[in-house]
């Protein structure tokens, strides 16, 4: 099985920066920069997961 570091790094950060977010003193404009970052995070992150699937699905 594939290690899984890198992408428990990405969860890790997409999770802190929406709770920095949500929690402390930033604009809208800070807001909605945060909000893109983690959208292109997380597709970043589920095309990576995506690819390991159809790899591990051809060699089974």
């Amino acid at each position: 099985m594939r290690d899984l570091f890198f992408e428990t790094l990405a969860v890790q950060r997409m999770a802190l920066m929406s709770r920095l977010v949500s929690t402390g003193d930033c604009g809208q404009e800070d807001k909605e920069i945060a909000m893109g970052w983690i959208a292109e995070l997380s597709a970043d992150l589920l095309e990576v997961m995506n690819d390991s699937d159809s790899k591990r699905a051809k060699n089974n």
